[in-house]
C-alpha cells in the first residue's frame, strides 16, 4: 500500500517554490530590459504586462505605488529597463517580476516625459498660434525671470541698456533649476502679471543638458506662461535647445541675446529711421509748397480773367438781356390775357343772369299754360269716368233688383243661395223692396236653368 504521507498538496509544493524563490539572494534584486507587451492598468492603479524579448516573456506586476513615481507613461511596445524582485504567485502558479523602478531603455525618462507632456498641452491648445499676443513695438517697463548670477541675465541687460537705454529693467531672481525651481519661475510669473505697469516679460536661463532645463518643461511653468497677461518672449538654453515653455510663449528666441533684441528696438536704428523719415517728410513737404506756388500762381492768372469786376460785368449784361426778355414776355402775356377777357365778356353778356331769368320765365308760363290745359282735360276725363262708374255702380247695387221685383231669402242669417239649403219646414226671412217678412217652407221644386238644376218653391 503505498503510503499518502509522501505526496504534497499543489498548495503546499507552490509554497515550497515560493519559499526558495525568495531565498534566492540573486532574486531579490534583478535587473532586467525587454518589450511591454498586452499593458493593462485597471481602476486600482497597478500595472499588468509581459516583458519579452526574441527568445522568451516574463509576466509583469508593479504596484500603484510604485506606478506613482513615474514620470512618464508606459505603453505598448516601449523598450524599458526593470529592477524588481522574482517571486511566485501562487494562485495562478506561476513566477513572475514585481516591478519597482522602470525608465524607458535607449532613450531617457525625461525625453519620454517630455514628449508626453508636449502632446497633452498641445492637444489642450497651449500651444494655439490663435492664443499668442504680439509684443509692443516700444516697451517702456520690461521684467526678466531669470538666474540672478547667470549670464543670462548679465546678456540681457547689456542688450536692453545698449540698444535702447531708456527701457526699465525689473529682474525677479528665480532658481532656474534644481528642485522647487518650477514653482519659483511659476511664482514670478504671477506675481508680475498682479502690476499693471509691465510691458513685456522674459523668462530663461543659459545652455544646459534636458535635465538642468527641466524647470522649464514642468507643466506649472508652461501653464502658467500660458494664462499669462503679460507677453512673453521665452529664451530657454542655446539655439538648439528647445522646452515647453517655448511653445507656449508668445515668441520664442533663440538665447537670452536674441530675446533682448526681440524685446526692443535699437535706439541708433530708430534715430537713422527717424532720420530717414525726416529727410521724406522735408522733401515731400517742399513737393507739396512748389506744387501750392504753382496752384497760387495759376489762380492768380483766373483771378485776373476770371476776377470779380468782369464777373459783375457779365452779370450786369446777362441781367439787362433777362430784364429785355422778361418785359417781351410780360407784354405778349398782357396782350394773350386782355384777348382772353374779351372773349369771356362776350360769352358773359350772352350768358348773363337777367337773359336766363326772362327766358327762363317765359318757359315757365309756357309750361303753366300747358298744365293747366291737360289739367282741365284730365279733370272732365275723370269726371266722366265717376258718373259712368256711379251708374255701373247702381245698376248692380242689391236694392236696385229689389225695387225689380226680387227678393232675398235668408235662413238663419244666411243668405240661400241653392234650393238645397232649404228643407220642408225651415224657417227663413224674406226681404223684399220696402222691408221684409217671415215665411215657413211648406213645399219645394227643383227646376233646370240651363245645365244646372234648380228648386220650384
Amino acid at each position: 500500500m503505498i503510503l499518502q504521507e509522501k505526496y504534497l498538496t499543489v498548495e503546499a509544493l507552490t509554497k515550497y517554490i515560493e519559499r526558495k524563490f525568495e531565498a534566492d539572494p540573486y532574486l531579490k534584486q534583478v535587473f532586467v530590459k525587454g518589450e511591454i507587451s498586452n499593458l493593462k492598468m485597471p481602476a486600482s492603479g497597478h500595472l499588468y504586462f509581459t516583458l519579452k524579448d526574441e527568445a522568451a516573456m516574463i509576466r509583469v506586476v508593479m504596484f500603484a505605488k510604485s506606478v506613482q513615481k513615474l514620470n512618464f507613461k508606459p505603453e505598448d511596445g516601449m523598450n524599458i529597463l526593470l529592477t524588481g524582485r522574482i517571486s511566485v504567485f501562487t494562485k495562478a502558479g506561476r513566477y513572475q517580476f514585481y516591478a519597482e523602478g522602470m525608465e524607458p531603455d535607449g532613450i531617457g525618462a525625461l525625453y519620454v516625459q517630455f514628449e508626453q507632456l508636449k502632446a497633452k498641452l498641445e492637444k489642450e491648445g497651449l500651444f494655439d498660434a490663435g492664443h499668442k499676443k504680439v509684443l509692443p513695438s516700444f516697451p517702456s517697463k520690461i521684467a526678466v525671470v531669470t538666474s540672478r548670477t547667470g549670464a543670462a541675465v548679465r546678456d540681457i541687460l547689456t542688450t536692453i541698456h545698449r540698444r535702447m537705454p531708456c527701457v526699465e529693467v525689473l529682474v525677479y531672481p528665480t532658481l532656474v533649476q534644481g528642485e522647487g525651481s518650477a514653482q519659483k519661475v511659476a511664482q514670478n510669473i504671477a506675481r508680475i502679471n498682479q502690476r499693471n505697469d509691465i510691458d513685456l516679460m522674459i523668462i530663461g536661463r543659459g545652455g544646459g543638458s534636458l535635465e538642468e532645463l527641466w524647470a522649464f518643461n514642468e507643466e506649472v511653468v508652461v501653464r502658467s506662461v500660458y494664462d499669462s497677461d503679460v507677453p512673453v518672449i521665452s529664451a530657454v538654453g542655446h539655439e538648439t535647445d528647445f522646452s515647453l515653455s517655448d511653445f507656449a510663449a508668445d515668441v520664442r528666441a533663440a538665447t537670452p541675446t536674441a530675446a533682448a533684441e526681440l524685446a526692443v528696438p535699437h535706439a541708433a536704428d530708430l534715430l537713422e529711421r527717424l532720420s530717414e523719415r525726416k529727410y521724406r517728410l522735408t522733401h515731400s513737404l517742399n513737393l507739396i509748397f512748389e506744387r501750392r506756388q504753382a496752384d497760387l500762381l495759376a489762380l492768380k492768372e483766373k483771378l485776373q480773367f476770371y476776377g470779380p469786376r468782369r464777373l459783375l460785368e457779365n452779370q450786369i449784361e446777362r441781367l439787362d438781356f433777362d430784364r429785355l426778355k422778361l418785359e417781351q414776355a410780360m407784354k405778349q402775356q398782357l396782350e394773350r390775357k386782355q384777348f382772353q377777357f374779351e372773349r369771356v365778356s362776350g360769352r358773359l353778356k350772352s350768358h348773363s343772369p337777367v337773359y336766363e331769368l326772362r327766358k327762363s320765365e317765359q318757359t315757365l308760363n309756357e309750361l303753366t299754360r300747358r298744365l293747366q290745359t291737360a289739367a282741365a282735360v284730365t279733370v272732365k276725363d275723370k269726371r266722366h269716368q265717376f258718373v259712368r262708374q256711379i251708374e255701373a255702380l247702381e245698376y248692380l247695387n242689391p236694392l236696385s233688383l229689389l225695387k225689380r221685383g226680387f227678393g232675398l231669402t235668408y235662413k238663419e242669417n244666411t243668405l240661400v243661395k241653392h234650393i238645397d239649403e232649404i228643407e220642408l219646414g225651415d224657417e227663413v226671412s224674406v226681404r223684399i223692396y220696402g222691408g221684409k217678412f217671415q215665411a215657413n217652407v211648406t213645399a219645394k221644386e227643383e227646376m233646370e236653368i240651363g245645365n244646372e238644376k234648380g228648386a220650384d218653391i
